[in-house]
C-alpha cells in the first residue's frame, strides 16, 4: 500500500477512535463503586451518603462563641438572600427554629405515638391529675440544675414537648435528641447546612464550579466587608467538596501524568533513535490504542471508576514496548521489508501480549468491581495496542527514515549489565534486612487513601467528627443505622426487628427514629383521642395561668391543639406525614427519595469492651430487610476478610496461568528457571522497596502488581527469545536491553511523576509502580542476559 495512503487512513483511525471513545465514556468517582455491591455495609454507608448527598457543610470557627453565633446567622442571612447560589440555608436546630414548626412536630409525634401513651398523656391532663403536674412543672421550672429541661418546662408546663422527645428517644436519655447537630459543646464551632440550586451538581465539575463560587462570595466578598469578624475561620466540607476535591484532583494528576508520560516518552525515543518522525507515530499509535480501548470500555462499562483512571499511563508502558521492539528488529536488519520484519517480531509480540493480556484478565475475577474492571480494561488494551504497533505504527515508523545504530549507547548497556547484577543482589540484601526489620507492606483498605493529600473537606470534616459527635476518644463505638423502604409499614417493621436485637449486652445504647415514621392504626386511633383533648384548650390555659406560669407558657399548647384541630378537620388519607420544611429541620431523620423511598436514621453505641470486629449484633441486624449499618469503619470489618479471600480467588488462577505461560513460552527448565529467579527477586525487591518508603497495598496500589508482573513477563520473554536466536551475543542482547530500557524508564519515571500528585491513592500507585517497573526493567533487561552468557561460558 502507498505509505501516503497508510499514513491517512491511521490518522483517520485515530480520529475515529478518539470520538468512539470520548463520546460513549463517563468517569464515576465514587470510591464506593470500587467495591463489591453485596459486600456488608456497603449499601447503608451508600444511604447515608445520599440522604445528605447534596448538602454543602460550611464550618464556623472561632474562640468566642457569642462571636460564633452572630457571625453563623449574618453568613446564613447573607446567603439565602441569593437564590441563584443557595437553594436554602440552615443555621438553627430544631429547638431553636420557628416556634410552628416545634409545635407541628410535637403534634405528629402525639398523633403517631402508640395509643396507651395517648391515653397516659389525656389521663395526666384530668382535674384530679392537672393540679399535681403544674406543680411539680413550676417547682422544675424554678429549681432544677439543668438548665435546658428547666426551660423547656417553662414552655411547656403541660409537659407535651417533654412527653413527645421522650416518644422520640423510647424512653431513654434525651440529650441525644435534643443536642444541636449545628454547634460543638463549647459554642466555637458553628455549622450552615447549604443546599445548591438546580444542576448546580449536575456533575463534578459543575459541583467543583459552584463551590468555587460558594467561596468566592464567603471568603473574598462577605468576609472583608465584616471588620469587626477578626479571628473567624471559615472552611467548607459535604459530598459536594469531596466531590469536587477528588475528582478534580485526579483530573489534574492525570493530566500531569500523561504529560509526563509524553515529555518522557519523547525525549527518550530521541536520546535511543535520534529521530523525530518515529516518535510522532509512537506517540500518535499510542494515542490510538488508548482511545480504541476506551471506545470499547465505553461500550462494556458505560463510566470508568477512579481506580481504572490509571489505566492509560499502565496501558502506555505495556504497549509502547511493542512498537519500540519491532523497531529495535528493523533497525538489526535494516535491508529486510516490513512482512519479514513483521514475521520476526510477531513471535515475541504475540506471547508477551497473550501472557500479559492473561494475567490482567485474572484480575476480572475479583469481587471488587474497581480491581477487575481495571483487569478487563488493560488486558483488552494490551491485545489493542499489540496490533495497533505491529500493523499500524510499525511500518510508519520503519518508513520515516533510516534509524541509527549508536553502538555508543549499545557498548555502554554491555558495560552496565555487570553492575545491574551486583545493584540487584545489594537490592536483594537491603530488601531481606528492612523486611526482617519493619516487617511486610502493611494493608490499608480504608477510603482515607482515595482523599486528597491535602484537603480541605476532608480536614473539615475530621474536625467536626472530633469536636461534635465525640469520635476522637472512643473510635470505632458509635455505628449509624439507615433504614431503606417503599412504604411506612415496611420501614417501621423494620425499625422494630432491630429494636429487639439491640437490647443485647453487646449495646450500651441505641437511638431508632421509630417514633417519626408513620403508623396508620396508631393515627387512626389518635386522631379523635387528640381531637377531643384539644377541645379543652379554653380550661388548660386557665388552669396553667392560675399556676403563676408567663403569658408566653401556653402558646406552644396552644400551637399543638391547632394542629391537631387542622388535621382532623382536613380528612385526609391516613397515615400523615410532617411538612417537608419539618422533616428538613429534624435533620433528615426520617426523609423521602425518589430511588431509594422512605428512609430513617438511626445510631448504636456499641458497650465498652465492644468493637466492630467482636460485635456481632450488627451483623445480625443487616440480615434484617431493610436494615443497614454504615459507615467506613464498619465497611472494614467486611473488607478486610473478603480481601483475604481474594487472594485465592484471584492469585490461585494467576499462578495457574503464569505456569501454563511458562511452559510454553519458555523453552526448556533453564529459560523456565532464569525467568522464575528474575520475577522473583524483582517481587521481593518491590517488598522490600514498599516497607523501606512506608508505602501500603490499598485499593490503588495493588494496581501495580498487575502492571510489574506483566512488565516483567514482557521484558523477559523479549530477552529470552533474543538469547535462544542463533548467533545472540552480548553485544546483542544489549543493544535489546536499551530498547527495553527506553520503554522501563519512560513507564516507570511516568509513574513516579504520579507520586507528585494530590491524590494519596495515586501517590502509592505511582511510587510502587515506578519501584516495580524499574526493578524488573533491571533485573530482566541487563542481570538476566549477563548471567545468561556467565552461565553459559
Amino acid at each position: 500500500m502507498n505509505p501516503a495512503r497508510l499514513r491517512l487512513i491511521f490518522v483517520f483511525l485515530v480520529i475515529v477512535a478518539g470520538w468512539f471513545g470520548i463520546s460513549r465514556l463517563d468517569f464515576d468517582v465514587d470510591p464506593l463503586s470500587l467495591l463489591p455491591q453485596e459486600l456488608p455495609g456497603l449499601q447503608g454507608t451508600r444511604l447515608l451518603r445520599e440522604q445528605k448527598r447534596d448538602l454543602l457543610l460550611i464550618a464556623v470557627q472561632a474562640e468566642d462563641p457569642a462571636l460564633i453565633e452572630v457571625t453563623a446567622e449574618a453568613l446564613a442571612e447573607h446567603l439565602s438572600a441569593q437564590p441563584e447560589l443557595c437553594a436554602s440555608v440552615r443555621s438553627k436546630s430544631l429547638i431553636q427554629s420557628d416556634p410552628a414548626i416545634i409545635a407541628e412536630v410535637v403534634a405528629y409525634l402525639w398523633l403517631n405515638a402508640p395509643p396507651d401513651e395517648v391515653t397516659k398523656l389525656v389521663a395526666s391532663l384530668d382535674a384530679a391529675s392537672l393540679s399535681a403536674l403544674l406543680a411539680k412543672s413550676k417547682e422544675t421550672a424554678g429549681t432544677s440544675l439543668d438548665l435546658q429541661n428547666a426551660t423547656l418546662t417553662g414552655y411547656d408546663p403541660l409537659g407535651l414537648a417533654r412527653g413527645a422527645l421522650e416518644l422520640m428517644s423510647g424512653g431513654g436519655d434525651m440529650s441525644s435528641m435534643m443536642s444541636d447537630e449545628f454547634s460543638s459543646a463549647d459554642g466555637t464551632l458553628r455549622l450552615l447546612f447549604v443546599t445548591p440550586p438546580g444542576k448546580a451538581l449536575a456533575d463534578y465539575r459543575a459541583a467543583n464550579a459552584w463551590l468555587a463560587q460558594i467561596k468566592t462570595e464567603v471568603r473574598e466578598k462577605w468576609l472583608p466587608q465584616q471588620g469587626e469578624l477578626t479571628g473567624v475561620k471559615i472552611g467548607f466540607t459535604g459530598d459536594p467538596a469531596f466531590q469536587a476535591e477528588i475528582a478534580t484532583g485526579m483530573e489534574g494528576d492525570m493530566r500531569q501524568s500523561i504529560g509526563a508520560v509524553t515529555f518522557i516518552v519523547g525525549f527518550l525515543f530521541w536520546l535511543l533513535h535520534r529521530s523525530v518522525k518515529p516518535l510522532f507515530w509512537l506517540l500518535l499509535a499510542i494515542l490510538c490504542a488508548n482511545m480504541l480501548t476506551l471506545g470499547t470500555a465505553g461500550a462494556i462499562y458505560g463510566s470508568l471508576n477512579v481506580m481504572s483512571m490509571g489505566f492509560a499511563a499502565i496501558l502506555t508502558g505495556l504497549i509502547e514496548d511493542f512498537g519500540v521492539v519491532g523497531l529495535h528488529m528493523a533497525r538489526e536488519h535494516p535491508d529486510e521489508g516490513f512482512s519479514r520484519i513483521c514475521r520476526r517480531a510477531l513471535p515475541s509480540v504475540t506471547w508477551s501480549a497473550i501472557s500479559i493480556a492473561g494475567i490482567f484478565a485474572m484480575l476480572g475475577l475479583s469481587q471488587l468491581p474497581g480491581v477487575a474492571q481495571l483487569g478487563i480494561l488493560s488486558a483488552l488494551g494490551v491485545l489493542i495496542g499489540a496490533a495497533v504497533m505491529i500493523f499500524g505504527f510499525l511500518p510508519l515508523g520503519m518508513g520515516a527514515g533510516k534509524l541509527e545504530e549508536h553502538h555508543g549507547t549499545t557498548r555502554f548497556a554491555m558495560k552496565m549489565q555487570g553492575v545491574m547484577v551486583a545493584l540487584v543482589l545489594i537490592a536483594l540484601i537491603a530488601s531481606t534486612v528492612v523486611v526482617m526489620w519493619k516487617g511486610l507492606p502493611r494493608m490499608d483498605f480504608g477510603s482515607s487513601v482515595l482523599r486528597p493529600d491535602k484537603s480541605e473537606a476532608f480536614d473539615v470534616f475530621e474536625d467536626i467528627e472530633k469536636r461534635m459527635m465525640n469520635l476522637g476518644a472512643e473510635p470505632g463505638r458509635n455505628v449509624p443505622l439507615i433504614f431503606a423502604a417503599h412504604d411506612a409499614a415496611a420501614l417501621r417493621e423494620s425499625i422494630l426487628a432491630s429494636q429487639k436485637l439491640l437490647t443485647s449486652d453487646e449495646v450500651e445504647a441505641h437511638m431508632l427514629p421509630l417514633a417519626l415514621v408513620p403508623d396508620a392504626e396508631a393515627q387512626k386511633t389518635n386522631l379523635p383521642v387528640l381531637q377531643s383533648l384539644a377541645t379543652r384548650e379554653d380550661s388548660l390555659r386557665q388552669a396553667v395561668d392560675a399556676a403563676g406560669f408567663t403569658d408566653v407558657a401556653f402558646v406552644l399548647t396552644q400551637n399543638v391543639f391547632k394542629q391537631w384541630r387542622e388535621w382532623a378537620a382536613s380528612h385526609s388519607a391516613l397515615p400523615l406525614w410532617p411538612k417537608p420544611i419539618v422533616l428538613e429541620n429534624l435533620g433528615g431523620i426520617v426523609s423521602k427519595h425518589a430511588g431509594h423511598g422512605l428512609m430513617a436514621i438511626g445510631s448504636v453505641r456499641l458497650a465498652q469492651g465492644r468493637t466492630l470486629e467482636n460485635a456481632a449484633v450488627l451483623h445480625e441486624v443487616e440480615k434484617i430487610p431493610s436494615a443497614h449499618p454504615a459507615g467506613w469503619d464498619f465497611l472494614r470489618t467486611s473488607l478486610e476478610p473478603l480481601l483475604k479471600r481474594e487472594l485465592l480467588r484471584v492469585c490461585v488462577p494467576t499462578v495457574v496461568i503464569a505456569l501454563i505461560l511458562f511452559f510454553l513460552v519458555f523453552h526448556g527448565w533453564r529459560e523456565r528457571i532464569f525467568a522464575f529467579l528474575v520475577l522473583s527477586a524483582s517481587g521481593w525487591i518491590l517488598l522490600g522497596g514498599m516497607t523501606a518508603w512506608g508505602l501500603t497495598w490499598n485499593l490503588m496500589s495493588v494496581g501495580a502488581v498487575p502492571l510489574c508482573l506483566g512488565l516483567g513477563l514482557d521484558f523477559t520473554i523479549h530477552v529470552m527469545h533474543s538469547l535462544r536466536e542463533p548467533g545472540a551475543t552480548r553485544e546483542r542482547a544489549a543493544s535489546l536491553g536499551r530498547s527495553l530500557a527506553y520503554c522501563g524508564l519512560s513507564t516507570g519515571l511516568a509513574f513516579g511523576a504520579l507520586a507528585t500528585g494530590s491524590n494519596r491513592g495515586l501517590i502509592t500507585l505511582g511510587m510502587t509502580a515506578m519501584i516495580g517497573v524499574l526493578t524488573v526493567l533491571i533485573t530482566a533487561a541487563f542481570a538476566l542476559p549477563w548471567v545468561w552468557f556467565r552461565r553459559k561460558s
